[in-house]
């Protein structure tokens, strides 16, 4: 998939799937030689490690482009270190889990490592063909993951909804990207862009195609309508996996719809402007109105992704020099969060079923003090209160749409945030639940002790949570020098 590029230039700008590429097969030989799990766990951590120490190296030599397939600029820099970062986390939180339960964890590192390649992939085309390959490289590894839980029926039929519904939405975007390239001519993102925003003859068949390709997109953000796999596989998959779909995956569709669909071309084409708004508006208010009765902290927070996904589309529909850091600000938090939320989750879960139920959380503060206030951190985050990240974003993402007068937009981001409260507070309220108030049995799960390296990673990423919202110039300066 990877082609081998021309230049010393070349090289080093994909350098990191190289390394990542070879680390996979590495991993792969060894799982069939190695004795210990732990070996491989190592290995597989090496194997991110080396790509994400060489993206210092790739900062020097881009922009840069290679064999017409990729684009390496500041976009695909920060999304790379993102989708690396969590699989990172997502590896060190796999390994406690998997050994509580009966299925190895070394196949899981492999299709761990193949889809976190796809979503590099994805955030690094500049091509509809290195588009779609990304997007099953990612997508069939995550198949198996959503049933790496063999003996679960749940785990089993969240990963065959995901197989039929994602085997859909690959023939829809495909079908997209043969009609636009139908109208264009080309399978490049440039020329397929151009005919958006120019007038031509065959302007139905473009129109039809962004609108496929759209789709196809929406299907990997979960945006209503195409959100029905979510909850199930949220709630199906085991704990690590739902990690990766929540961060890893999103933070590659993000990317990728933003290079397709940047908020300029969508001011300028009313058809896309109001086909945007429908996704938004349908998503923020959908995601927040069912995630309010849920019992199941996983599905709770799926649906929160769902109107998360709402708010991001806000920025995508601004136009203004705000829009694009707003988005790559969004993206940052949202991954951030979503890392901490999920991997107190995966902490908490037992060798029996994952800590899913509200009841499992029940008196936390008294029972795991660290934990319980890491996860405040995250739901706060999630809420959008100030002090932390989430509260930057949402405020980057409104400010963005006021400054685009998208008051409407604006005013149902506001009001769905605040019908958020009641689901997000109903948490942190089961968390601080006294000793006195807990029915006898209600707690579930959750007993273990947690691992120290895992505790250590979700409060390094809680503290960064808080860091952000007290002191965002930092990130504000560096995402700036990096999209300059």
């Amino acid at each position: 998939m990877i082609l081998m590029p021309a230049t010393h230039s070349d090289l080093v700008v994909v350098l990191p799937h190289i390394l990542l590429a070879a680390g996979t097969v590495a991993v792969l030989i060894a799982s069939a030689f190695a004795r210990r799990d732990s070996t491989i766990l190592y290995l597989t951590a090496l194997s991110l490690l080396c790509p994400i120490a060489t993206l210092g190296i790739m900062y020097a030599n881009v922009p840069a482009s290679t064999a017409g397939l990729f684009l390496f600029d500041g976009l695909s820099l920060i999304s790379n270190g993102l989708i690396l970062t969590t699989s990172l986390s997502v590896a060190v939180l796999a390994y406690p889990y998997f050994r509580m339960h009966p299925v190895p964890p070394r196949e899981f590192f492999i299709l761990l490592l193949l889809a976190t390649l796809g979503c590099m992939v994805i955030v690094s085309s500049s091509h509809f063909a290195a588009l779609f390959l990304g997007i099953e490289l990612a997508g069939i590894p995550l198949i198996a993951m959503a049933a790496y839980h063999r003996g679960s029926t749940i785990g089993i039929e969240a990963g065959i909804k995901y197989l039929i519904l994602a085997g859909l939405s690959s023939a829809v975007l495909l079908f997209g990207i043969a009609l636009l390239y139908a109208g264009s001519g080309s399978l490049s993102f440039g020329p397929a862009l151009a005919s958006l925003v120019r007038p031509v003859m065959e302007a139905p068949l473009i129109r039809a195609g962004a609108a496929f390709l759209v789709a196809g997109i929406a299907f990997k953000l979960a945006l209503v309508p195409f959100h029905v796999w979510a909850p199930d596989v949220y709630q199906g998959a085991p704990a690590p996996v739902t990690l990766f779909v929540a961060t890893a995956s999103k933070a590659a569709a993000i990317t990728a719809l933003l290079r397709l669909f940047p908020p300029d071309v969508i001011d300028g084409d009313r058809y896309l402007f109001v086909l945007f708004v429908a996704f938004s508006l349908a998503s923020m208010i959908a995601g927040n109105v069912l995630a309010l009765r849920q019992q199941s902290v996983k599905r709770m927070l799926a649906y929160s992704s769902i109107a998360h996904s709402g708010y991001l589309l806000v920025a995508f529909l601004s136009a203004g020099p705000l829009a694009h850091a707003a988005i790559v600000l969004y993206l940052i938090c949202y991954v951030v969060t979503n890392l901490c939320a999920f991997g107190v989750v995966s902490l908490l879960s037992g060798g029996g079923s994952d800590a899913d139920n509200l009841n499992d959380y029940a008196g936390l503060s008294w029972r795991k003090p660290w934990l319980s206030s890491v996860l405040m951190v995250a739901i706060l985050s999630l809420l959008g209160i100030p002090l932390t990240a989430g509260f930057i974003a949402k405020f980057f993402v409104a400010a963005a749409g006021m400054a685009s007068m998208r008051l409407v937009l604006v005013l149902a981001l506001v009001l769905n945030t605040a019908v958020s409260a009641y689901y997000y507070l109903r948490i942190i309220m089961t968390m601080f639940l006294g000793p006195d108030d807990i029915l006898p049995g209600e707690i579930g799960n959750s007993q273990r002790r947690a691992p120290a390296i895992g505790a250590l990673f979700v409060s390094f990423q809680a503290a960064l949570l808080l860091f952000i919202g007290i002191a965002p110039k930092y990130l504000l300066q560096l995402i700036g020098r990096l999209m300059s």
